[in-house]
């Protein structure tokens, strides 16, 4: 049983890196500018390249990346410039509604799911179980 879950554990760290990258391939290579649009509308190409310089923009791909995964595994996951707030601060703020909206959408699935699937089970085969199966 430890070898399995061991060898489940083992296999999920490809899985993690490959969605990290894509993550943050996703955030780097979309259409636009970011340090333009933090500058905004009346920023010189001096004041760009200055945002640019101090987010990193300007670095290599690669290392951009290795920052990006060194600061996401420390927990540093840098601060909000329209709120000028740390965003962990940020998601700390809103994880209690969150887990409160997550818990009450379990709570409603599981209480319409579990007497759905023994109706199902009961009338196993007739056009109840179909109905039920479908939905």
């Amino acid at each position: 049983m430890a070898s399995f879950l061991l060898r489940r554990l083992l296999s999920t760290v490809p899985v993690v890196i490959i969605v990290a990258v894509l993550v943050f391939l996703m955030l780097r290579l979309t259409p636009g500018d970011p340090a333009a649009v933090i500058a905004g509308d009346n920023a010189s190409t001096d004041q760009i390249a200055l945002i640019r310089s101090r987010l990193g923009l300007d670095l290599p791909l690669v290392t951009q990346f290795w920052i990006w995964a060194k600061n996401l595994l420390s927990g540093n996951f840098g601060e909000s410039f329209f709120f000028k707030k740390s965003v962990a601060e940020l998601i700390l703020g809103r994880i209690e509604p969150t887990l409160s909206l997550a818990l009450a959408t379990m709570v409603i699935a599981i209480s319409v799911a579990v007497p759905l699937g023994v109706l199902a089970a009961y009338r196993h085969g007739s056009w109840i179980d179909r109905v039920v199966m479908g939905f």
